[in-house]
């Protein structure tokens, strides 16, 4: 894993140079931000307890060396980055590296697509990432992106919506850590709201 890279300077039968996607520069503050993602985002989920403490566990299995990072890759389409749902890449798009984005935008950006490589929805990154990551280049989603979050949540009674990580109210834009308890092989678990997160997502 590690940098995704390409060859250069190769022909049919072989030779060249394997070359990173991502350039000194990008390297760089992408491996910064994994460094700021143990410091601000895995200390803050662990004391989160519930579901961000999971999450926080998952986090800590992610490394430069273990998650392959593109750079520009053929994915981005305007957005700051992107990653499938419970696998271990991630594609960082220019919006989210320099010198198009500051610091603050790669280090908000890989976590925000790492919750995904962990089994995060759109819903568990915005709200993990605005708590966690406050002042530190985080901005509130739009309204259409909110209402994407109906789609990917469960309804659990009561005006909420259970993500994986959080728990979502859609009439005042608020979120919490999501809990669960009990269970067994016939039965569920319950799901409750744990810590109030600071978040507000605009009511959708």
């Amino acid at each position: 894993m590690g940098f995704k890279t390409h060859n250069e300077g190769g022909s049919w039968n072989g030779g060249g140079t394997e070359i990173p996607n991502c350039n000194l520069g990008e390297r760089n503050a992408i491996i910064g931000a994994f460094n700021e993602m143990v410091s601000r985002g895995q200390a803050t989920l662990s004391a989160l307890g519930g579901r961000a403490a999971d999450l926080s566990a998952c986090l800590a299995g992610k490394t430069v060396s273990s998650v392959e990072i593109d750079c520009r890759g053929a994915s981005c389409d305007g957005e700051f980055g992107n990653a499938p749902l419970g696998g271990n890449s991630i594609n960082l798009c220019p919006l989210a590296l320099p010198p198009d984005g500051m610091v603050v935008d790669t280090d908000v950006t890989v976590f925000h697509e790492l919750i995904h490589s962990c089994g995060g929805q759109e819903v568990d990154s915005w709200a993990y990432e605005n708590h966690c990551y406050a002042g530190h280049g985080t901005f509130t989603p739009g309204a259409s992106t909110v209402l994407g979050f109906i789609g990917e949540t469960t309804d659990i009674g009561s005006g909420l919506r259970a993500g994986t990580f959080v728990i979502w109210e859609r009439s005042t834009g608020l979120a919490w850590v999501k809990v669960e308890s009990g269970g067994s092989w016939n039965s569920g678990s319950t799901v409750i709201r744990g810590t109030q997160l600071n978040v507000s997502f605009p009511p959708v």
